[in-house]
């Protein structure tokens, strides 16, 4: 027994452990929801591509107020897996393993629709007169390199990406100073 739990422990601290916790500098809030998901139709589904989105709070006079945002999803029927406020704080409220309604009718650069299956989403709370935070670009570089590190990313797009005849965001993204960033360590 004794040689069997060290053979264990020797063969577990060999294999790369890919938890959220293990990506370093990123820090995650969960924040789960209970609709705008559903468990995949595989026991793993593959990852393939991030969606960048921009949401804002468009009921009330807060524009960046999470829990506005949030709210709004829940009426919609929507969730992005991350959302990023405006201080740069990383909210869960899907987990990876499930598809996220974050892109709708969609398709990838390879001809792949149905991008919710194959992607992860996130959000960032900026409107299309504020733009993303430093923050805010910070703490997505950060949670897209860890993705990377966990997924076999082959894509990083934008909403407008993959639904260019519907949606225009994310909202005055610097994809040059985003791609710089994620590069670097």
């Amino acid at each position: 027994m004794f040689l069997l739990t060290l053979f264990f422990l020797i063969f577990s601290s060999s294999l790369p452990d890919t938890s959220m916790t293990d990506c370093k500098g990123v820090q995650v809030t969960d924040k789960l929801v209970d609709w705008g998901y559903s468990k995949p139709s595989v026991e793993k589904r593959e990852i393939k591509a991030i969606i960048i989105h921009s949401s804002y709070n468009a009921l009330s006079p807060d524009s960046f107020s999470l829990r506005g945002v949030i709210k709004e999803y829940k009426e919609a029927g929507v969730s992005p897996h991350y959302i990023i406020d405006r201080q740069g704080d990383i909210f869960r409220l899907v987990p990876d393993k499930y598809v996220a309604y974050q892109a709708g009718k969609s398709k990838l650069p390879d001809g792949t629709t149905s991008v919710n299956e194959f992607s992860i989403g996130i959000e960032i709370i900026n409107t299309k007169n504020n733009g993303p935070t430093a923050a805010q670009y910070s703490s997505l570089a950060k949670l897209v390199r860890c993705l990377k590190f966990k997924y076999p990313i082959k894509y990083i797009l934008g909403h407008s990406d993959v639904a260019p005849d519907r949606k225009t965001d994310p909202w005055q993204f610097d994809w040059k100073r985003f791609n710089a960033m994620i590069r670097k360590r």
